[in-house]
Order: C-alpha cells, then sequence, then structure tokens
C-alpha cells in the first residue's frame, strides 16, 4: 500500500455496488465486472468502441492542498489475453469543485499488461506534487492499444498522499523509489536503478550494483537541510545478495559552501536473502546546513547487486529533556551505550521493541542480581533532581519480578558520592513497565550513571530495555541545616509529577523509626499539591542522629511516586546543656544547662486500689496503666538574653520538646511542664546567673501544624506581604510578625 490514506470513496476504489463513482471517456463503456477482481469480487471494465484507447476519470472531484505530494495507482488486467497492451493513470489538477479546465495532469509512466488475464504487478504508480493553485483532483486510467471491443479491467485504485516515513526529510519519491531512480545516483563503484523483484513497502525498490569489488556508494541527489546540534537518524532497509556482506550507512554532514565537515558512519553484518533496517544515529556538527544519507556496500565481486527501500532520514525521536542519545536511548544501532555489570548478558535484539524495530535484550544467569548500567555518566547538576524511566519488557512470571532503578552519581575525579534506588514489583503478566526512579544530585556530583538491577532473577529469565531516559524533573529531596538552630528544612520539587494530587513527607531513622513532619495545618500525611514546590522545616528530628526525608505523592495507594533525600544530622548542643522547643512555634526555644545533678529522677506512678478482703490476708489489687513520667529537671542560665529566653519559650504554656545529646542515652520527650521556680544563685542582686527547677510530666506528641521559623527575616515578610499595610492587616504584635503568625 502507497498511499497513507485512500481519499477515493469504497466503491470508487473497489467499484463493489456499481460504476456510479466513474464517468466514461472517449470510445469507452463502462461495466461493473462480477467474475474479475485484483481484491474482494468486482472490477471496473473497460470497453473500446472502436480500435483505440479507453479511459475513465473519477466521477466527484478530490480535495487536496497545493505544494502537498500525492500519489495514485491501479491494478489492470486483460479481459481476455492480449500481447502488447499498455495502461496508465493520471491526475488532473483543478482550482473548483466543478467547472472549469484542468491546470495540468500528471502522468504514470507506462505499464505493459501481461499476455494473460491476470493482474499486472507491479500497478503503474504516479507520484506528483499538487501544483499553485490547485484544490482538487481528478483520478484517471487509460488503456492504450485495444481493438475494438476489448477490454481491460482495472481495481484496487487508490489515491491519497503517500506512505511517507513520519519526519523523513527525503521526498517519497527518494524513499520509496516507485517511480524512477532519478533522486539517487552512484558516487563509487556503483550503479543505481529500479528493481519489481523485491520491496519492502509498495513495489519497487532502489537497486545498488557494484561495478568493482570493494565498497560501493550511492546517495541521493539533493542534500538535505538540517540544524546543527540536532541529533538525527539515517536508516534503510537492505534486500542482500545471497552471500553475507558488510554495509556501511552513515551520514554527511555539510556547511553552506557544500563542503564536507564530518561523517557518521556505522558499519553491519547484513544478512543474506532477507530484508534487514541498518541505521546510523549522529549530531549536525557545527556548520552543518545540509547532509546526504550515503549507502555503502562492500562488493566482494562485480555484479552483485543490493535492493534498498525506506531511505529515512530524520530528526532522532526526542524524549524532552533527555539527557541520553537517542543511540543509548533506544538500542537501534547498537548496546555499546550500556554494560552489563551483575549476572547477566545484554545484547541488541530486535525480538520486541518499545519504540523502533530494536531493544536491549538482558538474560539473567541466575548466579546473582542481574545489572545493566549506562556505560558513562551524563552530566548533571547538584541538587537537582534527575528522573530516570526506562521502559522494560517481560513474557511473564510466575511471581512479581523485583527490581531497583539505581542512580550513581559521581564527582568531577569519577568517583562515587552517592546512591539511590527505588524499588518496584513488575506485574506477573507479559508485556511493557514504565517504572519512575528520581532522585536529587548530591551536592559534589557532576555526573550521573542510570541502571536497571533484577534482584533475585532465576537462571533463564529474559528481559528487554528500550526507550531509557533521563532527564532533570521528577521528584526529590534536599535536606539543609538551618543555621543558629536545630532544625533542618527540606526543599521539595517534583511534586506534581505525572499530575499527583496528593502529597506527604516523613522523617526515617536508621532504626527504621518513621514519623510525619509538620505543616501549617498539622502533620503532612495527606496534602493537597498546589504546586511543584514545598519548603518544610523539622524541628523534632533527633539531635546527632542521622535521618533521611521519604517524600510521597499520589492519587491512589497504588499509583504513586516516592524519593529520599540524602541523610542530614542535626547538630548536638554542649555536653552539659539540654535543648527545649516549642514543636508548633519554632522560634520559642532555648538551650540551657543541666546543673549538676539536675537530671530529673523519673517516676511512673502506679494507678491502683488496694482492697482488704474480711478473712484474707492478701488484699485484691486492681489497678490500671502507670502514668507517664514525672520528675523535675534543674537549670542554669547565665544571662540575661538566655534567662529572657527561657522565659518567652515557657510563658505559653505550650507542650515542649526536650532534646538531649546524643550520648546521654536519653530518648526526646514530649512534656508538660508545671509551676516553674527562678531561684537567683548569689544574693548579689547584678549576678545574672539563675537556677530553675522544672517540674515535668510526659505528654504525647502535640497534635496541630507548625507557625513560623527560627531564622525568619524581614526579607520574609517582603516575600508574605505586598505592603506594609498588608503586614499590620495580619498581625496583632511585633510578635506576629516575628513568628509569621496571621492575626485578625
Amino acid at each position: 500500500m502507497s498511499v497513507a490514506t485512500n481519499l477515493l470513496p469504497a466503491n470508487t476504489s473497489s467499484i463493489d455496488t456499481d460504476t456510479s463513482g466513474w464517468s466514461t471517456g472517449s470510445n469507452t463503456t463502462l461495466t461493473r465486472n462480477t467474475s474479475r477482481a485484483y481484491s474482494g469480487t468486482t472490477s471496473l471494465q473497460l470497453t473500446a468502441t472502436a480500435a483505440g484507447s479507453v479511459s475513465a476519470s473519477t466521477s466527484a472531484r478530490v480535495p487536496v492542498t497545493a505544494g502537498n505530494t500525492y500519489t495514485a495507482y491501479a491494478y489492470f488486467a486483460n479481459l481476455a489475453a492480449a500481447s502488447g497492451r499498455q495502461v496508465n493513470v493520471f491526475i488532473g489538477w483543478f482550482s473548483s469543485v466543478t467547472g472549469g479546465t484542468a491546470i495540468s495532469y500528471s502522468t504514470s509512466a507506462n505499464a505493459t499488461l501481461p499476455n494473460s488475464t491476470a493482474f499486472a504487478t507491479p500497478p503503474p504508480v504516479v507520484v506528483a506534487t499538487a501544483p499553485a493553485g490547485a484544490t482538487y483532483a481528478v483520478i484517471g486510467i487509460n488503456g492504450l492499444s485495444l481493438t475494438a471491443g476489448a477490454s481491460v479491467l482495472a481495481d484496487a485504485i487508490a489515491f491519497g498522499p503517500p506512505a511517507l516515513i513520519s519526519g523523513n526529510l527525503l521526498p517519497y519519491s527518494v524513499q520509496s523509489v516507485e517511480v524512477d531512480a532519478t533522486g539517487w545516483q552512484g558516487i563509487w563503484q556503483a550503479t543505481v536503478g529500479v528493481s519489481s523483484t523485491q520491496s519492502f513497502e509498495g513495489w519497487r525498490s532502489l537497486s545498488i550494483t557494484s561495478t568493482a569489488t570493494g565498497n560501493c556508494r550511492a546517495t541521493h541527489a539533493d542534500a538535505m537541510p538540517v540544524t546543527a546540534g540536532v541529533e538525527y537518524m539515517s536508516y534503510v532497509w537492505v534486500y542482500a545478495p545471497a552471500s553475507t556482506s558488510d554495509w556501511y550507512t552513515s551520514v554527511r554532514w555539510y556547511d553552506a559552501a557544500g563542503n564536507i565537515l564530518s561523517t557518521s558512519v556505522q558499519q553491519w553484518g547484513v544478512s543474506p536473502a532477507a530484508w534487514t533496517r541498518i541505521a546510523v544515529i549522529g549530531t549536525a556538527p557545527p556548520g552543518a546546513v545540509t547532509a546526504r544519507l550515503v549507502l555503502e556496500p562492500v562488493a566482494t565481486a562485480i555484479g552483485q547487486t543490493w535492493l534498498c527501500d525506506q531511505m529515512a532520514l530524520l530528526p532522532a525521536p526526542v524524549v524532552p529533556g533527555s539527557l541520553l542519545g537517542y543511540a543509548a536511548r533506544g538500542m537501534e544501532t547498537g548496546s555499546t551505550a550500556w554494560v552489563a555489570a551483575g549476572g547477566c548478558t545484554k545484547a541488541r535484539s530486535e525480538a520486541v521493541a518499545y519504540e523502533g524495530i530494536a531493544s536491549l535484550k538482558i538474560v539473567c544467569d541466575g548466579t546473582s542480581d542481574a545489572v545493566v548500567q549506562l556505560a558513562s555518566s551524563v552530566p548533571v547538576t547538584p541538587r537537582q533532581a534527575y528522573r530516570f524511566t526506562p521502559h522494560l519488557y517481560h513474557s511473564g512470571r510466575t511471581t512479581p519480578p523485583l527490581l531497583d532503578l539505581v542512580l550513581y552519581w559521581y564527582n568531577a575525579a569519577g568517583i562515587l558520592v552517592g546512591t539511590n534506588f527505588n524499588r518496584y514489583y513488575l506485574a506477573t503478566t507479559a508485556g511493557w513497565f514504565a517504572p519512575v526512579g528520581s532522585a536529587v544530585a548530591p551536592d559534589a556530583a557532576v555526573g550521573l550513571r542510570i541502571g536497571v538491577r533484577f534482584l533475585g532473577p532465576a537462571a533463564g529469565d529474559t528481559y528487554y530495555a528500550d526507550s531509557m531516559s533521563v532527564a532533570p524533573g521528577g521528584l526529590g529531596a534536599v535536606a539543609d541545616l538551618i543555621g543558629g538552630s536545630y532544625g533542618a528544612r527540606v526543599s521539595i520539587q517534583g511534586l506534581t509529577t505525572d499530575g499527583m494530587t496528593k502529597w506527604g513527607i516523613w522523617r526515617m531513622l536508621d532504626d527504621g523509626t518513621i514519623s510525619p513532619l509538620r505543616g501549617p495545618d498539622g502533620d503532612l500525611t495527606a496534602a493537597t499539591i498546589t504546586g511543584d514546590l514545598a519548603i518544610v522545616e523539622d524541628y523534632e528530628a533527633s539531635l546527632g542522629v542521622p535521618c533521611r526525608y521519604f517524600v510521597k505523592v499520589w492519587t491512589t495507594p497504588s499509583y504513586y511516586r516516592a524519593s529520599t533525600s540524602e541523610p542530614i544530622t542535626l547538630p548536638e548542643p554542649p555536653d552539659t546543656a539540654v535543648v527545649i522547643k516549642d514543636p508548633g512555634l519554632p522560634a520559642r526555644w532555648a538551650e540551657a544547662i543541666v546543673s549538676k545533678g539536675g537530671m530529673p529522677d523519673w517516676t511512673r506512678s502506679a494507678r491502683q486500689g488496694v482492697n482488704a478482703v474480711r478473712g484474707r490476708a492478701r488484699p485484691i489489687v486492681i489497678s490500671d496503666v502507670r502514668t507517664s513520667r514525672a520528675g523535675t529537671m534543674t537549670l542554669v542560665t547565665e544571662t540575661q538574653d538566655e534567662l529572657d529566653s527561657m522565659w518567652w519559650l515557657l510563658e505559653t504554656g505550650n507542650t515542649l520538646l526536650l532534646q538531649w545529646p546524643s550520648e546521654w542515652g536519653e530518648r526526646d520527650v514530649y512534656v508538660q511542664v508545671g509551676d516553674v521556680t527562678e531561684a537567683h544563685v548569689a544574693e548579689y542582686a547584678a549576678y545574672r546567673d539563675r537556677t530553675w527547677s522544672v517540674p515535668l510530666t510526659e505528654v504525647d506528641r502535640p497534635v496541630g501544624g507548625i507557625t513560623g521559623s527560627t531564622d525568619r527575616t524581614w526579607q520574609d515578610v517582603l516575600d508574605d506581604r505586598s505592603d506594609w499595610l498588608d503586614v499590620m492587616a495580619n498581625a496583632n504584635s511585633w510578635l506576629d510578625v516575628y513568628t509569621g503568625i496571621q492575626g485578625g
């Protein structure tokens, strides 16, 4: 089929119902033949009234667009065997739907019918560009040199845009050589022509015949415009002679003066007597304005002929932002961009493909996890999230395949500085899967290698990978210390990835503990996504202990993305100090020295009733769970600022978080503070040291959100409010401005 879409109605093309789609030409009688057909059961019969030619054309004109290319063809046969008869098809171009004369005609070369009743193959074909002013066309058929009363049959008549490869810079006449080989030329030890013995598409192909042993070269006559810096793929389907031969496909890049700047070339081994697609991928160099596809078989003898079809030169498929070129992403020309680093082998395969015709075949040997990874790193920017999306295929498993998408980060010296992985279970059913992994490049990272690790595969397990992409974007979190306080700030990017609607963030410790972080309205366990970026501050992480932040976005429980930050460790206070915080108002915090012997002696009171029973020595005791811990801590402050900070922290009466140096062996505790005594250390009034007796009762982590920050500045006020009137309208006091609390 050489038209992408047949613009003729079905009855006009195949004469299934009647001949109403056709108008009779001179010396012609039209009838519907119901005994002979190329396809179906009917055909159009043209009978000569007198000796000479017969003709017919479509009754209705077909809309066309000036400047576009169209093709037309029809299959012909003799009603009765005869020799010497010829047929052709033509297109008449018109400026209106009815009336007027044709702007011009485009007519195919004559085809000679066989001396039989068989339909001639290939059919006559015309490929032409609609001339200026053309808005409609008629399609016509001619039979030549008929005797009076003789008939020819026509069937499967087609008109429409040719089946041009999407994006192909080469015109269809050069791509498929359906009319002639004038678009091609031999440039080294080769002649070119048209062959109808084999074709990959349509009915004809380009023939390249060697005039000497060794390399033979052919190229298209007109160089095609290209853009410097753009990646292109060029390919050809080749039917090789009976003997196996090598083949080189190349693209020559030319500057504005027609000088060759460079050549992208790919060597192939071509299978004999079979169609093989061979390709080359390259990027147009600086200064390139045109390019040519060069076909280069290696002849082992004079007179060898190769057939070529579907020649293409086109921009390589693009994944927006992808850091991988198409050669590494699509495996169309080989697998050298990837290495097998575990218990498996890898190779290019045409067994299945997600895109194009090839993929990376991965065969596991069962000795260890199977790993394939990029052979060399791609450049990255520190603190930017990157998203890795492979397309993976398996033919079915009894248990769900388990795999990791791994991101390996390297510094400028090529040393591994970080590794992230996202774990997935694939379905057991056969098919293509597209898991997504993302992570943030560490501060020292300048390069990234991506990989897929299949966990615990069985010997012989086979997977295919295709359309591998890595690009800036995706979900990621970066944690930083907040200077001057005991807190962390987590910057999140990529919340809107894949159209997710909800998100959450949790703190993870090495012991497996996971806790949600507070947002303005409470814990961020199911927040609505309103933008791609978010910043969350954490003042409840334990001091001196590494922690990570786990971010998850989702629409349904089964459709989600997740990412984990690099570990961060909050600093610890001096060996003799404790940190006290208000979890909901982090600006209220204090660091104080614990006096000698001032650690609380914790008491957990029993809750029980002791009931003496008459006649029994032992009472009956009715008990409940013990109370939480209670105790009194003694603190020391030395300056007026420390004293003021302590009262500012305590005066709200809010639940507080008590945090100790990690080596003390005390776990962090939320407490409610009872009656506090501030005592002078010395009777001298100007001596500022104080001792504090602070009674504590352990309570649950308080609910509610977080307001303000420990490092809020005037710039934050400027960022939050449009003008001073807006500040005053939303704050009742300077304290509200300082903490960021909304007044009213």
